[in-house]
């Protein structure tokens, strides 16, 4: 899996590519954690060009949405495709965290204070 990030004021997004598995967790451990020792106040992970994703990611999502509620930090989601969103749903993810079609979307919303 390749990790591209933007900083944006009012949070960073990571654009995750290809797949989210067991075999990409230390390239997405790395990348949130850098995010969240620069104190991010709204992680936003854009899932658009994921094709696929297993349990092991399910898990690092969760596990990074507790971490960031523990630093008064916001976690969401983007663009999951068709697999993936129906994988999303089926673990009930949305009612942890929101997850958006539209980056700006995500963007204008105020992280937690």
């Amino acid at each position: 899996m390749r990790i591209s990030e933007r900083k944006e004021p009012s949070g960073t997004v990571l654009y995750l590519h290809d797949r989210f598995d067991f075999g990409a967790r230390t390239t997405f451990k790395e990348a949130v954690e850098k995010t969240r020792n620069e104190h991010c106040p709204h992680l936003i992970v854009d899932l658009g060009d994921v094709t696929f994703m297993d349990s092991s990611a399910l898990g690092l999502l969760v596990v990074t949405y507790q971490n960031f509620k523990r630093s008064n930090s916001k976690v969401s989601l983007l663009r999951p495709q068709g697999y993936v969103r129906q994988v999303l749903e089926l673990a009930n993810i949305p009612n942890l965290m929101p997850i958006y079609d539209d980056e700006s979307a995500a963007l204008s919303v105020p992280a937690m204070v």
